[in-house]
Parts: structure tokens; C-alpha cells; sequence
């Protein structure tokens, strides 16, 4: 009977710990996000990116005529619509679809390990389909410089895989996937390096959309 007393309240304790750190996450997660940084300039805004996003992702995406498509040949034949670039865990692009497909295992280790990366490029005819849509006006070099960024992303020497479907393709990209470096933090660190006013840590989808009206 003490065996199992002590089993129950080493259990409880872990249990506690496990509810106190995600509070401490998100919590974080939210102050992070009522002082983000400010962008230092406000004219001449007469370029766009778009900002993709559900409750779980974000994507940054460009009209085609922005894009210089020698950087991706795969996509060369595209004269006109949206290229969408996101950012996230390898095993998790691949071999997750939809969120309804989402492993328990795939989810442990690409929150508490650091997994191996992929670069997410997706071809949209039209964006106005779409409810969940930010438009994000920028100067042209903040464009300019985004984009860099986004490619900087890519491995240099960068593996192809299939997508979901014939409209989009994964790519080996540089960094590893973590509890502290998400899907949401690449796309929150691509903006604010853009110069657009983004909170400084963004490990969630809503603290990236938080940022735009």
C-alpha cells in the first residue's frame, strides 16, 4: 500500500509540473506578444506579402511576379497566382497531411527533440478563397529582404520531396525543430527581421496573427 502511495503522488507531481510548465509556456507566449517590435519605417509601403495561417501554422506568401522562379525550377512553368513558404518538422510535413493525422509519438519528439527541418512551398491559384488571410504592406526592400531571408531558409545543397498533391513540394532547410523554435517562430523571426512589428518570440500561430488587424 506505501508503494502505491508513493507511485500515485510521484504521478500527481508529474502530472502538476506537466499543467504548471505548458501554463508558464503560454503564458510566456502571451507577454511576449504586448511588447513586440515596432516597425521603424512607415512610408512607402508599396510592396505585399500575405500572411497564410490556421490554428496551427503560418505560411508567408507572394504574388508569382515577386518571386524570381530560377530559385525554384520546379515551379518555373507558374506565370501567375501565389507561392506560399513555410517552415516546420520534417517527419511531421511528411508524413502528416492533415492535423486529424497528427501522431502523439510525431508530436513528442518534434516538441522535445531537436528534429530535422523542411522547407513547405505551396502553389495557390487565388487567395480569395481564403478567410484566413492577412495582407502585410512592406517597402520594397523589406520585400526584398524577406525573401532573402525565406531562401536563406533552404539548404544549400537542398533534398526534394513530394507534397501533398501536384501543387506544392517539400525541401531540406536548415535549423532544427523544437519546443522553443516552431513553425510559428520561423515565420514571426522572417517578419520581424523584414522590419514588420512582430512580437519577439512567436511559438504560436495566434501570436504571430496577433500582430495585424
Amino acid at each position: 500500500m506505501q508503494i502505491i502511495k508513493r507511485l500515485l503522488k510521484m504521478l500527481l507531481t508529474t502530472l502538476l509540473l506537466l499543467v504548471l510548465s505548458v501554463l508558464f509556456y503560454l503564458l510566456t507566449a502571451y507577454l511576449f506578444s504586448l511588447f513586440p517590435k515596432e516597425e521603424t519605417e512607415h512610408q512607402n509601403k508599396n510592396a505585399t506579402a500575405y500572411l497564410l495561417y490556421n490554428e496551427m501554422h503560418t505560411d508567408i506568401v507572394f504574388n508569382v511576379e515577386d518571386i524570381n522562379l530560377t530559385q525554384l525550377p520546379e515551379f518555373k512553368s507558374v506565370k501567375k497566382g501565389y507561392l506560399a513558404f513555410g517552415w516546420g518538422d520534417k517527419e511531421t510535413y511528411l508524413n502528416t497531411p492533415t492535423w486529424n493525422e497528427l501522431k502523439l509519438s510525431t508530436s513528442f519528439k518534434a516538441l522535445f527533440l531537436n528534429t530535422p527541418s523542411l522547407m513547405h512551398v505551396s502553389y495557390y491559384n487565388s487567395l480569395k478563397v481564403y478567410s484566413d488571410v492577412k495582407e502585410i504592406k512592406m517597402t520594397k526592400e523589406a520585400q526584398k529582404y524577406l525573401k532573402e531571408r525565406i531562401f536563406e531558409s533552404f539548404n544549400e545543397n537542398r533534398t526534394t520531396y513530394n507534397g501533398y498533391g501536384r501543387d506544392d513540394l517539400f525541401y531540406s532547410a536548415k535549423g532544427k525543430y523544437n519546443i522553443l523554435c516552431t513553425c510559428n517562430t520561423w515565420t514571426g523571426d522572417q517578419l520581424r527581421d523584414a522590419n514588420v512589428s512582430m512580437s519577439y518570440w512567436t511559438p504560436l500561430s495566434q501570436n504571430v496573427t496577433a500582430s495585424f488587424p
